[in-house]
């Protein structure tokens, strides 16, 4: 293993911007990816996400990659996405079946939070976590662990939280008549799905000593889908291939009939070093945690005076800048 390489674990609730991320992050060449963590508080029920985990490290000839289930339970709210749009999911839009891989990878039998426990205190470099479905998983390791080698932990990069603008909680709940879920749901206008999903947890790591980078949706709102996307994804191997299917199904025939920002896959670029120069400050957050059925605030991430340690914001990121880097990755040849 190159120690130049970030050694980075995912944790994932394994939706089509997830997907992205570790098909980009199975052709980056600076990327050990040693770990998928799939959580089931997210867009996939866990055993699909599960089932799309071990698919792609089959597809991407990287079997060496562990792949871990946590849990569908959030630490508290039982806040869900709407099951048909995680039935949708649940399927890579229709794109899972054809993959059909010859062989799946077994599972690692450890839950996802013992895999990050146990590859801290074994780990002789850091590791980076890259967090792209909430924190539902970390946050139990550190209550199972309290005694988990958190120095051992490079940084967290997550994509969460709506810092400065609007949430999508109300934006997606309000979408379709289909994804109405009530008043929790359709009030919401201040928090973002990946903290929503399990507010609790994100708190806890917000409270934390983990040094945090957050790509929120002050960021991901400059770097909208669109097909020019996929028409810059020219290669045509499995992995290249599947990434621009996702992309034209999402910006076609499966569109939200919203406005949609690439989510996770700009995390992913931040954390592997490829936007640089990008806008960026520190702040200490907190989690609100009030739920109400009016003005539902719970889950919106806001900058507070004091806290454990301050948070890296990313704020202004170029969305030509992302365009250009990603299909360069992606049009990568694929590892033998």
């Amino acid at each position: 293993m190159n120690p130049a390489r970030k050694r980075v674990i995912v944790d994932s609730d394994m939706g089509w911007d997830d997907i992205l991320s570790i098909l980009a992050l199975m052709k980056h060449p600076s990327v050990d990816l040693l770990g998928i963590c799939v959580t089931g508080c997210g867009e996939t029920d866990l055993r699909w996400g599960t089932t799309i985990a071990q698919t792609l490290v089959e597809l991407g000839r990287q079997t060496q990659t562990r792949v871990c289930a946590g849990t569908s339970t959030p630490t508290g709210y039982g806040h869900t996405f709407p099951q048909p749009f995680k039935d949708d999911m649940n399927s890579v839009m229709g794109l899972l079946g054809p993959l059909t891989p010859a062989i799946i990878p077994d599972t690692d039998t450890r839950h996802a939070w013992q895999f990050l426990a146990d590859t801290l205190e074994n780990a002789e470099d850091k590791i980076t976590l890259l967090c792209l479905g909430g924190f539902t998983t970390p946050a139990r390791m550190l209550d199972a662990f309290p005694s988990a080698r958190l120095d051992r932990i490079e940084e967290m990069v997550a994509m969460a939280g709506a810092v400065h603008v609007d949430g999508n909680v109300a934006l997606l709940n309000n979408a379709r008549m289909e994804w109405e879920q009530g008043p929790v749901y359709a009030t919401n206008h201040g928090a973002e799905w990946n903290v929503f999903i399990d507010p609790l947890a994100a708190r806890r790591i917000v409270d934390s000593t983990i040094p945090l980078t957050l790509v929120p949706l002050d960021a991901c709102n400059h770097v909208l889908l669109g097909p020019d996307m996929a028409e810059a994804i020219t290669a045509v191997d499995p992995l290249a291939t599947l990434a621009k299917r996702i992309l034209l199904r999402k910006t076609g025939s499966h569109n939200e009939g919203i406005p949609v920002p690439v989510f996770d896959p700009l995390a992913t670029l931040v954390m592997t070093g490829d936007m640089a120069g990008s806008q960026s400050h520190k702040a200490y957050l907190d989690v609100d945690l009030t739920e109400n059925d009016t003005d539902n605030r719970c889950g919106t991430t806001r900058v507070t005076d004091t806290g454990s340690r301050k948070v890296t914001i990313i704020q202004g990121v170029s969305r030509q800048v992302f365009k250009a880097r990603f299909s360069a990755i992606l049009n990568r040849t694929m590892a033998p």
